[in-house]
């Protein structure tokens, strides 16, 4: 009977764009902003201090969310109890993005097999030296190799893409060494890739590669079915490997790749004389290959620079910049600032005034960084600022954008986000929360009260989602701080964060001041704060305050 295949699972787990493999071996994983989760994330926005679990339970994995603020998601459904996981399953967990992946025991595919195979009880192989070996004993070289390396020296030194530099490097040495099939693989993430190949069905025994890869040693066997380490091996008989050589891709300092090239039934007996060349031959085009890859890097940079000077500056000239934003009015004052922590950041703050007795006014917190992030932010002001002057409360603006940001969600991004509109005759402040950090009110003499009152969850998440609206009053004098959490969750050298107590007692001090001081002074009580800590969110504030008519 066929045993059923080991099982295995992985999460792979999103952050700022960069992914990153968990095999799950434990049988329970906690996610949160705390340091005593498994996965601790205590900088990622949207984060409650426990928020999610991934658990086995009966043979399979389930995701529990632990009653977090913003809640969780599983394929875009929120997640109201445990849920089976299944393999390509997508998790959202406030600004995070986890892929959860089950598969058989990995096997290998493509062109190339390795095989795992015990070794020979006797037997060595044929030759296997280091290059500082090869080089000392070979002397001479004929004219064919001499001509070979004239020629990889002159072809290597061409500018050529790295995808077309494997195939040239692999070309010259199957024709240098008179070879029948052969390939090229480098090293990725600590696993071999296929860059380029020549004929088919290449099987490599795991014993060459780890002999070649882990040891940094040139193979060479004249005759694999008279050696006896290699002629017992399953890869060697079925393919009918006759001569085979294997050198390291090998720069100074690592290896990072091999060059594997045989022959059958005799169509060509290798050499040491050949083993010689296809190890310098390696090395040469290791370090083209190291070269090339960093001028490909360094000109991703270099156009990764250009495209972020011009997102930061299309970016500055969409949010409001100019304070006092509406000099002549008297009953008002407003400010708002934003740092972001990249060079284009994912927050956003706008301001504007829907008729001579209501101000609207918002801040969001896009999840992600960088210009994904940024171009969200425009996208989700933009509805905004659609539906504000159609749509008669906070709540049904919320919930128009929401649905509009759901039906485009290919990005899987969202935004928590604060609209209010303060009627500044009355003073009667009408607001919806969707997944925000809470406001606070605050009088000059330093009383604040926080508004608490969330209204749903972030947007773009739970599609037909209808947020409530909430009201309170605010007496001339009194103004309202809205910020993200990029304030709260600022955090020093030593992992410390500033949390809504340091924002209070900041508040308490400062509230009678004008509001343009209010917000300059918490960025920059902020940025003493972190004291040079790296910063991992972006940090916006807005500040109004009623007048007396």
């Amino acid at each position: 009977m066929t045993p059923s295949p080991v099982r295995t699972a992985e999460l792979w787990i999103e952050v700022d764009g960069d992914k990153s493999a968990l095999p799950l071996e434990a049988e329970r994983y906690r996610l949160g902003r705390a340091t005593s989760n498994e996965l601790s994330f205590p900088t990622m926005g949207g984060l409650s201090r426990e928020h999610l679990a991934i658990e086995r339970e009966n043979g399979h994995w389930i995701a529990r969310d632990l009653g977090s603020t913003n809640g969780s998601a599983v394929n875009g459904e929120r997640l109201t109890e445990p849920r089976v996981l299944r393999s390509g399953d997508r998790i959202t967990a406030g600004q995070l993005t986890l892929e959860f992946r089950e598969s058989s025991a990995k096997a290998a595919s493509g062109p190339v097999v390795f095989t795992d195979e015990p070794s020979a009880a006797s037997g060595e192989i044929t030759i296997a030296e280091s290059l500082a070996g090869l080089i000392a004993e070979e002397s001479e070289e004929g004219s064919r190799h001499m001509q070979a390396l004239i020629t990889a020296g002159r072809e290597l030194a061409t500018h050529l893409p790295l995808e077309k530099l494997f195939n040239l490097i692999l070309d010259l040495s199957v024709e240098a060494a008179g070879a029948e099939r052969g390939v090229l693989m480098t090293l990725e993430s600590g696993e071999l890739q296929v860059r380029s190949t020549k004929g088919q069905g290449l099987r490599i025994s795991s014993h060459v590669r780890d002999l070649v890869i882990r040891e940094r040693r040139s193979l060479l066997v004249r005759d694999a079915m008279m050696d006896a380490a290699l002629a017992a091996r399953a890869s060697i008989v079925t393919s009918q490997i006759r001569s085979m050589m294997a050198v390291p891709l090998q720069t100074e300092d690592r290896v990072i790749g091999l060059i594997y090239l045989d022959s059958s039934h005799f169509v060509k007996e290798f050499t040491k004389q050949d083993l010689s060349l296809l190890t310098v031959m390696a090395n040469m085009a290791a370090v083209r290959i190291e070269n090339a890859r960093l001028a490909e890097v360094e000109q991703a940079e270099r156009l990764r620079a250009r495209e972020l000077e011009h997102a930061a500056m299309i970016q500055r000239s969409m949010l409001p910049s100019q304070f006092p934003p509406f000099p002549e009015r008297t009953d008002f004052e407003l400010h708002a600032a934003m740092v972001p922590a990249k060079e284009v950041g994912g927050d956003l703050f706008d301001f504007f005034l829907l008729d001579q007795d209501r101000l609207g006014f918002v801040v969001g917190d896009v999840s992600g960084k960088g210009v994904p992030a940024a171009l969200f932010m425009a996208i989700a002001r933009t509805l905004l600022r659609a539906a504000a002057h159609h749509q008669a409360s906070p709540g049904a603006c919320l919930s128009y954008m929401n649905q509009s940001l759901v039906e485009q969600h290919a990005s899987g991004m969202f935004v928590t986000l604060f609209y209010g509109i303060l009627n500044l005759r009355t003073g009667v402040l009408e607001y919806s929360n969707a997944g925000h950090a809470p406001p606070y009110a605050f009088c000059s003499d330093g009383q604040r009260r926080p508004l608490k009152e969330r209204c749903g969850p972030m947007l773009g998440i739970f599609e037909g989602f209808q947020y409530a609206t909430r009201s309170t009053r605010i007496q001339p004098g009194e103004g309202v701080l809205v910020y993200t959490d990029g304030v709260t969750e600022a955090h020093n050298k030593t992992g410390e964060f500033y949390e809504d107590s340091r924002l209070e007692a900041y508040l308490e001090s400062h509230a009678a001041g004008p509001v343009e001081e209010l917000v300059r002074g918490l960025h920059a009580e902020v940025e003493r704060f972190e004291a040079g800590a790296s910063r991992a969110d972006d940090i916006t504030v807005l500040a109004v305050r009623r007048r007396a008519a």
